[in-house]
């Protein structure tokens, strides 16, 4: 389990909003939900990139509830979220969730 997810600042926040607007999904989240092995495969994602975009499936809800949880069991920031993409921020080189 991770210990802490970056803390952000708004402006960086929307820094990062910006930043993620051009970046196409790395990770889809389908039926199965945020599982272990989703978890996995962000924290995989982010050994190539600070900032990744994840597709949902799931209502705005449900993915809502899911997007914190893989923020948690990557030790990830959400640092927002359009639609059914959601964008995960975590510093390179940090190995959390692993």
């Amino acid at each position: 389990m991770p210990d802490s997810a970056p803390i952000l600042t708004g402006a960086q926040k929307a820094h990062l909003r910006g930043l993620a607007q051009t970046l196409e999904p790395k990770v889809f989240v389908g039926k199965e939900g945020a599982s272990p092995a989703l978890a996995l495969q962000l924290s995989q994602a982010f050994r190539k990139a600070d900032l990744v975009k994840v597709r949902f499936t799931a209502g705005r809800d449900e993915m809502a509830a899911q997007a914190e949880a893989l923020a948690a069991a990557t030790g990830s920031a959400l640092v927002g979220s359009v639609g059914r993409t959601a964008a995960f921020y975590r510093k390179g080189g940090e190995e959390a969730g692993e």
